[in-house]
């Protein structure tokens, strides 16, 4: 029901919508999310849409159309939407400025986002193996092994700018770019396309293209392992051949925090994440206890 009054010599019409959470005891919907729609009528000229103010607030005490005036959003490219956790409740304060008429539709859609059951798979895992993973030394090995690749690779690239005329540059800032995003296949793609651009210049037959890219592959893949394997040997593992204490409780902790970005990062519902954080730590120490007492 849209209510009408006299606002700073203006004709002001107002609305409130009432958006309804959902109880918390419903799991099912933990990893869903409440999208929230408001599309004006058809009847209302587009160039008239700055003349729908939106407040969306928690507060079942304001007054109607109360809000502060930092807080009114306007439509903007013909419709407002906002994404909400489906368990709180929210209020969405309308109002209609300088004598508009008119109305709007407010749609409410529950949807399930999978990607965050796949956030809350992962932080969960990573949370129990923290531990275990990092005095696990292979660990280290890989990993480092995998970074110093990747360090060769962008030394190399950087140098090789210098050898590639000014239009060439582009390609490699892509690759850059590429290497940035993960995109593995898009960047071999790209370390090809430049390789080959500097055999060109230097006066290589094209068949002699394919060798010189396998062994330079090879070589950064040798190069970089070879660089992390020193990296693990010299500051990460002790002389006995395990984990070096400090460096294992650092890992341990950052892996943690990984995985509580991860569980956060499961449900837009604050409160309910922090719970089911508390309950997976309890899981975690509860099992290091029980090892540390069977080990004892």
């Amino acid at each position: 029901m849209l209510v009408t009054s006299v606002l700073s010599k203006d004709i002001v019409r107002c609305a409130r919508v009432n958006v309804p959470g959902l109880s918390r005891l419903k799991l099912g919907s933990y990893s869903s999310a409440h999208k929230i729609t408001l599309v004006p009528s058809d009847e209302i000229w587009e160039k008239l849409h700055k003349n729908i103010q939106i407040c969306f607030h928690r507060n079942s005490s304001l007054g109607l159309c109360q809000c502060d005036n930092d807080s009114w959003e306007s439509i903007q490219s013909g419709s407002w939407s906002s994404v909400i956790s489906p368990y709180e409740d929210r209020y969405i304060d309308v109002k209609f400025v300088n004598n508009l008429s008119g109305s709007v539709t407010v749609s409410i859609k529950l949807e399930f986002q999978r990607w965050r059951l796949l956030c809350l798979a992962i932080g969960f895992v990573v949370l129990l193996l923290a531990p275990i993973v990092s005095r696990w030394v292979p660990f280290y090995y890989s990993s480092s092994m995998a970074i110093g690749i990747c360090l060769v690779v962008i030394i190399l690239l950087f140098q090789g700018m210098k050898l590639l005329p000014t239009g060439r540059k582009s390609a490699l800032y892509s690759t850059l770019c590429g290497l940035a995003l993960g995109a593995g296949s898009f960047l071999l793609n790209r370390v090809s396309m430049f390789v080959n651009t500097v055999l060109v210049n230097f006066g290589i037959s094209e068949e002699m293209h394919n060798p010189v890219l396998i062994f330079l592959l090879v070589g950064i893949v040798i190069a970089g392992a070879g660089f992390g394997y020193w990296l693990v040997r010299k500051f990460v593992v002790a002389e006995d051949g395990s984990v070096d204490v400090g460096v294992a409780q650092f890992v341990k902790w950052a892996l943690r925090v990984i995985a509580v970005t991860f569980i956060f990062q499961s449900t837009l519902d604050i409160p309910l994440a922090m719970a089911l954080l508390v309950s997976f730590l309890g899981i975690s120490f509860s099992l290091a206890s029980l090892k540390q007492h069977g080990l004892g």
